[in-house]
Parts: structure tokens; C-alpha cells; sequence
């Protein structure tokens, strides 16, 4: 059962915050691709063409979270809110992603007596909460610290990105969840706005900004800085319009960073290839990206194979991953192409054997005796991919079609105009010739293949009977 705090915790981001907007999730509570299989056949030289919906989650995957604060003098309502609800905040980020880790950092300024410090990193990045709460508790706001209004987030922000001792993880998802509400000095601590822009973006690092409503402060975008900082690094700047808004603020601003999906093609047979439209997409964390997935066969794929492929959807160029580290199958797709068969039998009459076995009767010189003027043929067939193709017999004279026979199967075929076409066994177990077939006209011989391909059709010829 929710608590009442926890009941209040979530009314207020719904409630309370008329400044912030957070996207609604655009389908069930499930991450990953659909379809996360495809499974289908086509010819060599095909396309097929697949709708794709990548789900992500709500919280970006792997997040290494810094919760950077403002505490000078005025932030004291703000930083209570915050040390309150850290349990929430944590327990909300890390329901959704179980790996999450978190440091903590805060900023006063520069030239202020009161001031021990401009910057301090309380707590490295750690899944360890408790170490995060202590740290978050040992916030503290003396009145006139900070002395001026403008503060030193701009040297703290750049300290975040490039000191190695905050901990950042390889392929994590990096956002500085920043509260304040004064706008900074630039330069601060000899860093200016622009370089402090570019040393977040070279450390992959968001910046969710909430600008904290307080009477004795400006505001902490007054000079447009907040603002820049979060367009270029791919933020969100919100609104607490009092102290006790900054939690769920800071939630709903970490569900509300963009995230980039893109696809990338892992192991693949080389005669598939794969392109995606869009080749990647920008959207609201929570919410769907949506793709065309084009499976390319080559035209000289091998019929009757199966081609193969897997995809990982990347989440801003990174793997998503389990808590445990590995790759979390949810955002592996998986390809299996049946390359079809869409090449014809060949087939072949070919004189043979008497039923003895002992000779094949001469052809002679006249045409209109046949191929063989005793009758006697053996009906074989090959494909490029069935090993055994079925044979089939047809009358010219009366359409009548006799089979299915093996391949190398012998027959003993008589012309007779008019005569009902029969099909008879010839012979015991050692015969070398297993059927004798009548027929009104001259024979032909095709093959059927497993895919249905239908050969070319193949004379039998054999002179009716005398009259």
C-alpha cells in the first residue's frame, strides 16, 4: 500500500507543479523493441520492409544521477524538501532502473567569508543510498553564505565534468539533477559559460535545471543561463514554484530528459543488409520511437538457406543493460530470413534398358521412330535444392499426367491412338524396368520441386504402332 507521503509525493508532480509538464508514457509499462523477432521467407533480390517501435523507459538506462545543489543562504526550505524525499527520489529512479547510481555535489561562491568552500563533492557516484542520504543530510544553508547573488554554479558544473573523482561509469546515462535559484558569475572560478558548455557536452552530460522560486533570489535562469545549458545538452529546465516543489521537480525533470534511438546491425549474414528509416530518433524518455526496418536479400543469396541478423537498440549510443552488467535481451532483435527456392527443376527422358537389362535398343535413322522405338526410358530429375524432386509422365494425346515417380525410375512407354491411357507394374523385384505406361500420343516428362517450381517440359518420343 502507497504511504500518505508517497501518495503526496506523486500528487505533486501532477498537482502542484503547473510549470512542468511530464509526458505521459505512450504504452504499457514495458521497454524494449516490438517485434523483437522477425522471422519470414523471401526470394533473392527481395525486400521486406518492418515496422519497428522501440518502448524506452521512463528513467534513461544505466543513469549516474548527481544531485547538485545550491546551499547558500536562501535555499534553506529547497535543500529540507529535498533531504525529506531523497528516499523517494532514489526509490522512484531506481524502481524503474534497478543499476542506477547517484553523487552528490553542491556550490556556494567564491570571495565569501562565510564560505568554506565554492564547490565540494560530498558523495562519489555509489549504489550505496545510505552513503547518498548522509551526504544529501550534511547540506547545510547559513544565512549570508554566498554573500552576493550570483553563485558559483558555473565552476561547479565544470568540475563535474571533468574531475574523474565524481565516478562516472563507461556508457552511462549522465544527468546532473542542479537546484537553485540564483542566477551564476561567468566567469567562475576562471570558467566561463561557454567553456562550461562545452565541457558537459564533451562528458555526455544532461543537465536538468530547477529553478527554485525563493523571495530573496532572482532566479536561477536570470541571465539565460540555465537556459542555454540545458538546450545544449539535451535537458530540461523546470520550475518549483516553492521549496517544497524542488523533489519532485528534480523527479520529473530526470523523466523528462530526451534520449536518442538508433540501431545498430550486430552479427549479420553478408548476404542480408539492413537499413532503417529514420536512421535514428530523439524522444522523451518513457515515450516511443518508431522505425521502418528494410531486409535486404542479395540476389545472390543461396536458395534454400536461412540468412541471419541481430540488431541492439541503442539507447544515446549506448547498450542497455541488466543490472548485472549484461545486455538486456529486451533490446536485441533477432532476424531469420528463409531464402526461398525459386529455381525449376530440370528434368530428362533418357533411353535405357530393355525390361533384362541387357541392351538399349538403337534409335535408328528415321525421326519418327523416337529416341528409343522400343519405348524403354529412364525419367530422372535435379534441383539446386531438393534432393529429390518428384517425376511426372504426361500423355500428349489425351493430357492423361501419370506419377509422381522417383527420380531413375524406367518405364516402357507405348503409343497407341485411341486407347484408354493405363499405367501397369512391370516385372518382380529384379526388373530394371518398374512400369509400363500407355498413352493416345508422345510422352513428356517435367519434375516438381518442395517450393512447387515446374521444369520445363521434356519429349519422350516413341512411333505409335504400325497399322
Amino acid at each position: 500500500m502507497l504511504s500518505f507521503r508517497r501518495i503526496s509525493f506523486i500528487a505533486a508532480i501532477a498537482l502542484s507543479l503547473s510549470a512542468i509538464v511530464v509526458p505521459a508514457a505512450a504504452h504499457p509499462p514495458v521497454v524494449g523493441v516490438v517485434p523483437s523477432t522477425v522471422s519470414d521467407s523471401a526470394a533473392p533480390g527481395a525486400t521486406i520492409n518492418v515496422a519497428k517501435t522501440v518502448h524506452t523507459p521512463v528513467i534513461p538506462p544505466t543513469p549516474d544521477i548527481v544531485l547538485l545543489a545550491d546551499t547558500t543562504g536562501s535555499m534553506g526550505p529547497a535543500i529540507s524538501d529535498v533531504q525529506a524525499d531523497l528516499t523517494d527520489i532514489v526509490g522512484d529512479i531506481t524502481l524503474a532502473q534497478p543499476n542506477a547510481q547517484f553523487a552528490v555535489a553542491q556550490y556556494k561562491d567564491f570571495a565569501c567569508a562565510i564560505d568554506a568552500f565554492a564547490f565540494n563533492l560530498d558523495q562519489a557516484m555509489t549504489a550505496n543510498t545510505a552513503a547518498v542520504q548522509a551526504a544529501v543530510n550534511s547540506w547545510t544553508a547559513p544565512p549570508g553564505s554566498g554573500c552576493d547573488t550570483p553563485e558559483a554554479q558555473l565552476n561547479a558544473l565544470f568540475e563535474l565534468a571533468t574531475s574523474p573523482a565524481v565516478g562516472f561509469r563507461t556508457n552511462s546515462t549522465r544527468i546532473v539533477a542542479w537546484f537553485g535559484d540564483a542566477e551564476g558569475h561567468d566567469p567562475s572560478g576562471g570558467h566561463t559559460l561557454a567553456a562550461t558548455i562545452a565541457a558537459l557536452q564533451a562528458a555526455g552530460i544532461r543537465v536538468v535545471a530547477v529553478d527554485v522560486i525563493t523571495p530573496e533570489a532572482t532566479s536561477l535562469d536570470a541571465t539565460g543561463q540555465a537556459t542555454a545549458i540545458t538546450t545544449a545538452t539535451g535537458g530540461v529546465l523546470l520550475t518549483a514554484p516553492t521549496g517544497d516543489d524542488v523533489s519532485s521537480a528534480i523527479l520529473a525533470g530526470i523523466s523528462a530528459v530526451p534520449v536518442t534511438v538508433s540501431p545498430s546491425v550486430g552479427t549479420c549474414d553478408p548476404n542480408l543488409s539492413l537499413s532503417f528509416t529514420p536512421a535514428s530518433q530523439m524522444v522523451t524518455s518513457g515515450e516511443d520511437a518508431s522505425f521502418t526496418e528494410s531486409i535486404q536479400v542479395s540476389p545472390g543469396a543461396p536458395q534454400g538457406t536461412t540468412l541471419s541478423c541481430t540488431v541492439n537498440w541503442l539507447i544515446d549510443g549506448n547498450q542497455v543493460l541488466l543490472p548485472d552488467g549484461s545486455p538486456d535481451p529486451a533490446f536485441i532483435q533477432t532476424i531469420d530470413i528463409d531464402v526461398l527456392d525459386v529455381t525449376a527443376p530440370e528434368a530428362n527422358c533418357l533411353p535405357t534398358t530393355n525390361p533384362g537389362g541387357k541392351n538399349v535398343p538403337p534409335a535408328g535413322d528415321n525421326p519418327k521412330a523416337g529416341q528409343n522405338p522400343d519405348g524403354f526410358y529412364e525419367l530422372t530429375a535435379t534441383d539446386n535444392v531438393d534432393p529429390d524432386p518428384e517425376v511426372f509422365l504426361v500423355d500428349l494425346g489425351s493430357g492423361t499426367v501419370f506419377g509422381p515417380f522417383d527420380s531413375g525410375v524406367r518405364i516402357k512407354y507405348t503409343q497407341a491412338p485411341g486407347a484408354t491411357p493405363s499405367q501397369k507394374p512391370i516385372g518382380g523385384p529384379g526388373s530394371a524396368v518398374q512400369w509400363h505406361i500407355t498413352g493416345q500420343g508422345d510422352a513428356a516428362v517435367f519434375a516438381v520441386d518442395d517450393a512447387g517450381n515446374v521444369s520445363d517440359r521434356v519429349l519422350c518420343l516413341v512411333p505409335p504402332p504400325p497399322k
